[in-house]
């Protein structure tokens, strides 16, 4: 129980690490241009590319900590279900 809920908090906070950066860029490119902000970029790669120049990579993972507090536990909580669903209904991995 514990290794299924252990492989699955893993797995949901590296999907989570790998997709952050995407996410803050559509956010920003959501953003820009409402409530008088500035148009600042013109597609994705080119905001991807200011934001790591002019407030550092760091900028990409802003935010990253409270998603993981949400992703973590469901992907944790979905693993283990699927794991023991597929043990009631005597399903082999292939």
């Amino acid at each position: 129980v514990f290794v299924q809920l252990a492989l699955g908090a893993c797995a949901g906070a590296a999907s989570q690490a790998a997709a952050h950066p995407l996410d803050v860029v559509r956010r920003r490119l959501q953003m820009q241009g409402k409530n008088g902000k500035p148009v600042e970029f013109a597609n994705m790669l080119d905001c991807l590319w200011k934001l790591g120049r002019n407030e550092g990579v760091s900028a990409l993972y802003r935010g990253l900590r409270p998603a993981c507090a949400e992703k973590i536990p469901s992907t944790a909580i979905t693993f283990f279900a699927y794991e023991v669903l597929k043990g009631w209904l005597g399903l082999k991995t292939v």
